[in-house]
């Protein structure tokens, strides 16, 4: 039986919907030995003039940023992901987002060894030498982290500046994640009256008994596997108090 020919295009043809990504273009960095970079100190001389940026403070952006530079950001700036290119849309960026600017309390994150301000490579062959530094702060809303390589800009005195920055929100101010500290207890040690352990407390949550509401109830149909048997519920609707 003939089987129909598989048309598989080639990796240069356009697909519908798809398109090209652009080659990132190599700055062009001073050579120079690890030996002789001090990562922290270049590291912190590049913070203090991103938080007078942002704190409008500064203006010249190509003290900052590299001509040809990328920024990164998810969810911090604005609800959204958005790569900034190049130094007029970041500018743009910013000046969008009006005074003061979301981000703020910027600090190099050295709670690890690994995550301290340290020379890493630029390119995969390991040609181009920069630093990686890992970055803490906050927004209005919450609380995030970031990545910073800076290179040296050979048109500008060899002055550290970033040619990729990475920012995301990692969580919101007033909803943090309930881990380490945060976690619930699971006794309430003690002689306290009609005092619920945590799987009590569980079944309140879960079937809203008392004075505890959801802000959004959604049921919907699935399947809860409990050992062996499957139990199957019955597609309603979605449910909002504040609605």
């Amino acid at each position: 039986m003939a089987t129909a020919a598989v048309e598989i295009p080639p990796s240069n043809h356009g697909i519908p919907g798809s398109h090209m990504l652009q080659h990132v273009r190599l700055p062009e960095v001073a050579p120079q030995s690890p030996e002789t970079i001090d990562p922290q100190r270049a590291a912190g001389a590049w913070l203090d003039a991103f938080n007078a940026l942002l704190d409008g403070q500064a203006t010249n952006m190509d003290k900052v940023f590299l001509g040809d530079c990328y920024w990164r950001d998810l969810l911090c700036l604005t609800w959204n992901f958005h790569t900034f290119h190049g130094i007029p849309k970041v500018s743009d960026a910013l000046k969008s987002r009006g005074k003061p600017c979301p981000l703020k309390k910027l600090s190099i994150d050295s709670s690890t060894a690994n995550k301290k301000p340290a020379v890493c490579s630029i390119d995969f062959k390991g040609n181009l030498q920069g630093i990686r530094a890992f970055l803490t702060f906050d927004t209005n809303t919450g609380r995030g982290r970031g990545l910073v390589k800076l290179v040296q800009d050979v048109r500008d005195g060899g002055r550290w500046k970033a040619f990729t920055l990475f920012t995301t929100l990692e969580e919101i101010k007033g909803h943090e994640e309930p881990t380490y500290a945060r976690r619930p207890n699971g006794v309430d040690h003690g002689a306290h009256a009609g005092r619920l352990n945590w799987q009590e407390r569980r079944r309140v949550e879960a079937n809203c008994e008392g004075a505890f509401e959801p802000t959004v109830l959604v049921i919907g149909k699935s399947a809860f596997k409990r050992g062996t048997q499957n139990d199957s519920s019955d597609s309603l609707k979605v449910l909002d108090k504040e609605a």
